[in-house]
């Protein structure tokens, strides 16, 4: 193993143990993990302006066209100052 999936694993296993004794949700580190990729590969479509990425992403994370929250990433999505 790499230095940085050691620190990796490191991190992981102290966010479980951190999350233990507390009235919340347990921290699940590959659930964590794919939610910051969608996040990023979200924003890395804004930023390009690449409509069609975005939706895949939108649809990735469990947004279904024709419901409001659907509707309101499309209007982020427009409203936002990409580089064309």
């Amino acid at each position: 193993m790499t230095a940085a999936a050691d620190d990796e694993d490191i991190k992981d296993v102290m966010a479980e143990e951190k999350s233990r004794g507390t009235k919340r949700r347990p921290v699940d580190p590959a659930e964590r993990r794919k939610k910051q990729l969608l996040q990023a590969d979200l924003l890395r479509a804004l930023s390009e302006g690449d409509l069609h990425a975005y939706v895949q992403q939108l649809e990735k994370g469990g947004l279904r066209d024709g419901t409001p929250e659907y509707a309101n990433a499309l209007k982020i999505f427009q409203s936002w100052p990409a580089r064309r």
